[in-house]
């Protein structure tokens, strides 16, 4: 019997095979993934208080303390379900690169052609969406949430002491005043005092790197000894990302991050801010949570849920992919982010 290629079941498989675009900030610090069969996912956010064992005599009873609690938000994972239609014209015709007069395909492999790319374009959208909203929690831990039917702001609590502006002497286009070594020392300070981590990685913005490496005060700072001819060593880098070295008065490794999306105003938009700088630990609590799917015919909590159905006059199918995805940061204070460029 001939394998229906609409069917849900087949459609998720071909979803799990398709190559999946690289996606930096996502997938350096979101690597936990959770689904869900609620519609709301809960965000625990523990606090250590670093208190000292109280002194006792031992002939006295033992001192009780309280017991470090902590604090439970509920949030809707935003819902998404992009869609595509195709006629049947579009599989009579000649699809892009099929030889005109020889080796033409029939119509059912230029259904299941058609698929197969409708499936990766939807998924790379919501892959995309996944990166945009990682990018909107690291820098400022809000994420906002616009379009029809939906306009909803989550907001994680990141500290306003966590989101810095410089101004004056201190901007980085300052070369004699301003210290971006010292600046980067104090957040480094700050991350490690409020949550109790040891930041890892920095992020640049282009225009914060291009004053960060040509300032007076950075120039002899970054060890390039990891880097051999042009072959960074030791890690391959996803699409977009570019290791620039370790800053050894930091301690931390450093990136910029050329990727950029269309916004709701279809501006194309960097996913960093250019004068903007992110710095973060990539072992802090951040997870991908994903919403349940609302569909009648979803199987189970999964991130992606492919869906395809018929109209019959005029005669086209849809092919659609629904998911609820959230990027959640639970250990908020374990990130800063700065804008150092006015």
């Amino acid at each position: 019997m001939a394998v229906d290629i609409f069917q849900t079941r087949v459609m998720l498989r071909a979803l799990d095979q398709l190559y999946k675009p690289k996606m930096f900030l996502r997938d350096l610090f979101f690597t936990e993934v959770k689904t869900s069969n609620s519609r709301h996912v809960d965000i625990d956010i523990m606090k250590g208080k670093r208190r000292l064992a109280p002194y006792v005599s031992p002939l006295m009873e033992g001192k009780q303390v309280e017991r470090i609690g902590f604090t439970t938000n509920s949030y809707e994972p935003p819902y998404v379900k992009p869609k595509m239609v195709t006629t049947a014209t579009e599989f009579l015709n000649r699809s892009m690169s099929e030889h005109i007069y020889q080796g033409n395909k029939t119509p059912a492999q230029r259904a299941r052609e058609a698929l197969g790319k409708d499936l990766s374009t939807l998924n790379e959208e919501i892959d995309r969406l996944e990166e945009s909203q990682a990018a909107a929690a690291l820098d400022g831990g809000v994420i906002t949430c616009v379009g029809d039917g939906v306009n909803a702001t989550i907001d994680f609590g990141m500290a306003a002491t966590h989101k810095i502006t410089l101004t004056g002497n201190d901007l980085w286009t300052d070369e004699t005043n301003a210290n971006p070594l010292l600046n980067l020392n104090t957040w480094k300070r700050l991350i490690a005092k409020d949550s109790g981590l040891v930041p890892d990685t920095v992020i640049m913005g282009e225009t914060a790197w291009d004053n960060f490496i040509k300032h007076p005060k950075v120039r002899t700072a970054l060890d390039t000894r990891r880097i051999d001819l042009g072959i960074i060593d030791p890690r391959t880098l996803p699409n977009g990302a570019q290791y620039m070295g370790t800053l050894k008065e930091v301690n931390v490794d450093v990136y910029t991050y050329d990727e950029w999306y269309l916004n709701s105003s279809a501006v194309l938009t960097p996913m960093v801010n250019v004068k903007k700088v992110l710095m973060g630990c990539t072992k802090a609590r951040a997870i991908r949570h994903y919403g349940a799917i609302q569909d009648l015919q979803a199987l189970a909590s999964v991130s992606r849920f492919p869906k395809s159905w018929t109209k019959e006059d005029p005669s086209v199918r849809y092919v659609m992919i629904q998911s609820a995805p959230l990027m959640g940061l639970h250990q908020v204070d374990a990130f800063v982010t700065a804008q150092v460029i006015a």
